[in-house]
């Protein structure tokens, strides 16, 4: 079979995509500091030409990477919050069980966590990773008021807060997970970030149902007192 010869787009997409592997494969080794533009060129079998056709810099390069993860991610919520479903309790589940994975699947934990420590000494980096969390508490708070949109449920917090709280969880499991297997292994994490999102979009009682703490009481009466306490069925 004859060969497809690419188009000069296509020859660039794939040059772009090499670089990207080999820039995170470079940075999971290395780390970000330590891997030079040269080391990425030479691992996706490039020169240093064909990265400065591609990136302006190692940090454009870096953020990219990110944004395609952080993405990858958000395919995932939106197919679910789109998928369908509207019970509160099966929508919040699924949603669960999409959150508990990602201490697991996602491929740039490290490297977030990286940029953190960067961020607190190189100023210009933070102000790039300043605009990219913003972007990405945005968007997660989108999903949590799209959820409760879908449900007609209010949030247990303000939605915004709530975003930041679910990123800085997964990150920090994330991390245990990593670094202490031992003590935060995959069915501690998975556990810990599922309890969590349940928790932070709380589905609230039915308006006619009486609080917990009537119930209980309730239930320390006589059946004849109980009666006239619960209501009716």
């Amino acid at each position: 079979m004859t060969r497809q010869r690419l188009s000069r787009e296509q020859s660039r997409e794939q040059t772009r995509e090499r670089l990207l592997e080999a820039a995170h494969a470079m940075f999971m080794q290395k780390g970000y500091a330590q891997a030079s533009v040269e080391d990425i060129s030479t691992a996706a079998g490039y020169s240093r030409g064909a990265f400065y056709s591609n990136f302006d810099d190692k940090e454009q390069l870096f953020f990219e990477l990110l944004r395609r993860e952080g993405e990858s991610i958000d395919r995932g919520f939106e197919r679910i919050l789109g998928g369908g479903l509207t019970d509160p309790h099966a929508l919040r589940d699924a949603l669960a069980v999409q959150y508990s994975a990602l201490y697991r699947d996602d491929k740039c934990s490290l490297l977030w966590m990286e940029a953190r420590i960067i961020a607190l000494r190189d100023e210009k980096f933070r102000a790039q990773l300043d605009s990219f969390l913003e972007q990405r508490y945005v968007q997660i708070t989108r999903f949590v008021e799209a959820y409760c949109h879908l449900t007609g449920t209010a949030p247990a917090a303000p939605p915004r807060e709530i975003a930041i709280g679910l990123m800085a969880l997964c990150e920090g499991v994330s991390f245990s997970y990593r670094c202490v297997p031992h003590i935060v292994d995959g069915k501690t994490a998975e556990s810990v970030l599922a309890w969590f999102l349940k928790a932070s979009i709380a589905v609230a009682a039915p308006a006619d149902q009486p609080p917990a703490a009537e119930i209980k009481k309730a239930a320390r009466k006589p059946a004849a007192a109980r009666k006239k306490t619960l209501p009716a069925a």
